[in-house]
């Protein structure tokens, strides 16, 4: 159990806020009531107030966020006026404008690293509070190693989700993504690690709340569209399997494509009575 400001935060409990105004002057630095000095992740330019400021504990990390009494105007112009994103098990998104997106490869060494660690303390006395026995200091800090990783695990796949969702934000107007069934998709054994990893539904979610920053427009495709089987330049349908990673048209069109850039044309030239609001 740990105490800031008056009030005890035990770990693993939901994060405690204070109700008290404060002034933030410009700068990196931000003063709390009964705390010390704690510096901000970005630069505050002017004097300004906030009045609720959440205190939480990740790891052996504290933090603080606030809000500001402000209003950000979101940009008028776009770069591209309409995107299709097909989101994907091999290639975390793909764009119709050619972009692509992957999850870094520190995801994999993490959770390497964290099977390590688990394994090389899989024999130490971590305590056990029913038999009173007492964890010791060697597994105290086998607790916060393993408490770091974890927090590690979980900031990469949110760290770039939100790098990829502002980028597509900031150049285009209108997104359209697919109406996914993230739920039956998970049940699927085969897939359902990967799904988790790529944060289908974080993404949508990103992207929704990101609309009025942004000035965009997240449109919804219906999940039985066939963007994946349909040729981008003809329209002709044909199977595809899960396996098959390059869209050859067999109407003779001659249309070779990537199978999710692909998809993401499709996505972006959807008609209307397939698409709805987020």
């Amino acid at each position: 159990m740990y105490k800031t400001a008056g009030i005890y935060l035990e770990k693993g409990k939901p994060a405690l806020p204070f109700t008290n105004r404060v002034v933030i002057n410009p700068g990196k630095l931000i003063r709390l009531p009964g705390l010390k000095k704690l510096r901000l992740k970005e630069q505050i330019d002017f004097i300004c107030s906030s009045q609720t400021f959440t205190v939480s504990r990740t790891a052996d990390k504290w933090f603080v966020a606030f809000m500001l009494d402000a209003q950000k105007i979101p940009p008028i112009i776009h770069p591209i006026k309409r995107i299709g994103v097909d989101l994907g098990v091999k290639v975390l998104a793909t764009c119709s404008d050619g972009t692509f997106y992957d999850m870094p490869v520190t995801t994999k060494k993490a959770k390497i690293k964290l099977g390590k660690l688990q394994f090389r303390n899989r024999n130490k006395v971590l305590g056990n509070k029913k038999l009173k026995i007492r964890a010791s200091n060697n597994a105290r800090r086998y607790y916060t190693q393993l408490a770091r990783q974890h927090s590690r695990i979980a900031n990469i796949p949110q760290d770039t989700t939100q790098k990829m969702t502002t980028d597509i934000s900031r150049k285009s107007a209108v997104i359209r993504i697919e109406d996914l069934n993230v739920q039956g998709m998970i049940a699927n054994h085969k897939l359902a690690q990967a799904v988790s990893n790529n944060c289908f539904y974080e993404i949508r979610r990103q992207l929704t709340y990101k609309q009025p920053f942004y000035g965009t427009k997240v449109e919804l495709v219906d999940r039985w569209y066939p963007s994946s089987k349909m040729c981008s330049k003809c329209h002709h349908i044909q199977q595809m399997s899960l396996s098959d990673r390059i869209f050859l048209c067999k109407s003779g069109c001659g249309n070779i494509r990537d199978r999710d850039e692909n998809a993401s044309i499709n996505l972006k030239d959807a008609p209307i009575d397939k698409i709805r609001s987020a």
